[in-house]
């Protein structure tokens, strides 16, 4: 067979304090639905068939938890197994049947040395059609990691999962697993954690949409609207969640073939023009935002609720 790969990102696990708030903020403002619930977890679905693009689970403590991705079929999933296995690679569940609440499917899962889980999964539930409104979010696009020191990091996306790298910059390397230019990208900034997530919109008119709902809603554009001068050549903006969490809306991701991409360095990219904002208009990002991407926000968030809760077991 082929070398086995990861064909897709389907989303992420989040750990937020406020369950109730964060699933508001997600469906009644940022587009998606509730796909499925426990009593500690709520699935949200944008609107194409993906069960889920996002998982909010209650807890004390704000975190990335995990990302999860797709494979064509089990063949592939037990290859992938074989491969982490093979490299070492912390192993938190062989294949297995997944939970029927999360969409099922077969998969397993490992934990990298940041502490984050990768799901693998194939077979998982689809809803029976899309939702046509081009305003709310269709999939996941990617997710961007902070971690300062990474090598193991980039080793195991590509080594283990299969990503092929796009581009190193100074700031950020980018890898993909599908036509999009990157789903997984590494920004070289004290980690562990997340920089930010991205989901896709159909087209310009969606995202400015979209956006316009989140600023009659009251929710600051932190950066954008713009168009990435720079690697994916996306458009984009950006706000801040109701957990201290960066979360983008993006449309025109750069479509990669595997054959001719013009793969850059990050010295190349520093011989280029590139810029914030191809267009001129989203060239700053806010102080709240950088707060958010470098973590600050959710480390500030933490700590006051540690405090809190100290001060209500003193009295």
């Amino acid at each position: 067979m082929p070398e086995p790969r990861v064909n897709d990102i389907r989303g992420l696990d989040l750990a937020v304090r406020d369950l109730a708030a964060s699933e508001a903020f997600y469906t009644k403002h940022w587009g998606l639905d509730v796909a499925a619930r426990d009593r500690n977890t709520v699935y949200l679905r944008a609107t194409g068939r993906e069960h889920h693009a996002l998982a909010l689970h209650q807890s004390p403590r704000i975190e990335v938890l995990g990302a999860n991705y797709a494979a064509p079929d089990k063949a592939t999933v037990d290859a992938l197994h074989a491969k982490a296995v093979g490299a070492g690679v912390d192993i938190v569940a062989a294949p297995h049947a997944l939970p029927a609440i999360g969409g099922g499917g077969y998969g397993f899962s490992v934990r990298t040395p940041d502490g984050i889980r990768h799901t693998l999964s194939c077979d998982v539930a689809r809803h029976a059609t899309a939702i046509d409104d081009k305003r709310r979010p269709r999939k996941f696009s990617h997710v961007v990691f902070r971690s300062k020191d990474y090598p193991q990091l980039e080793t195991f996306l590509r080594e283990v999962l299969g990503f092929k790298l796009s581009d190193r910059t100074d700031g950020i390397d980018f890898f993909r697993c599908s036509g999009d230019h990157h789903s997984v990208a590494l920004g070289k900034l004290t980690g562990p954690g997340l920089h930010h997530m991205a989901f896709e919109l159909p087209d310009l008119d969606g995202l400015m949409g979209a956006s316009g709902r989140m600023k009659l809603a009251g929710h600051i554009i932190e950066w954008g609207v713009g168009r990435h001068a720079g690697p994916g050549n996306n458009i984009y903006s950006v706000f801040v969640d109701p957990n201290g969490l960066a979360a983008e809306y993006t449309t025109e991701m750069e479509q990669v073939d595997e054959t001719t991409y013009p793969h850059r360095t990050a010295e190349d990219w520093r011989n280029l023009p590139i810029r914030p904002c191809a267009w001129g208009m989203g060239m700053e990002r806010s102080e709240r935002l950088r707060q958010a991407n470098t973590g600050k926000l959710v480390d500030e968030l933490n700590r006051r609720h540690c405090e809190t809760m100290s001060q209500r077991s003193a009295s």
